[in-house]
């Protein structure tokens, strides 16, 4: 059984955009359905327009993702 080759970036960011518009633009019945379906299509957006800017730049990293060992949150200001 041969293995499929990896997505290509044009790929993934169709497969991003099918996604995107399996969501629709429908609301959720419930507040919790509702704000679900929002946070979906933000995280979603954000992703193809990162992959999209890294692909313009043509660098490897896509500025919608932290990397998993950096921090969740930016570090408190310190005016040292």
């Amino acid at each position: 059984m041969s293995e499929k080759p990896p997505l290509s970036d044009d790929e993934v960011y169709e497969r991003i955009h099918a996604a995107l518009l399996a969501l629709g633009r429908d609301g959720g019945a419930t507040v919790r359905g509702n704000t679900s379906l929002k946070a979906a299509r933000k995280a979603l957006t954000m992703l193809q327009l990162g992959l999209l800017a890294a692909m313009e730049k043509n660098i490897d990293t896509n500025a919608a993702i932290k990397g998993p060992d950096g921090p969740s949150a930016r570090p408190p200001f310190d005016p040292r």
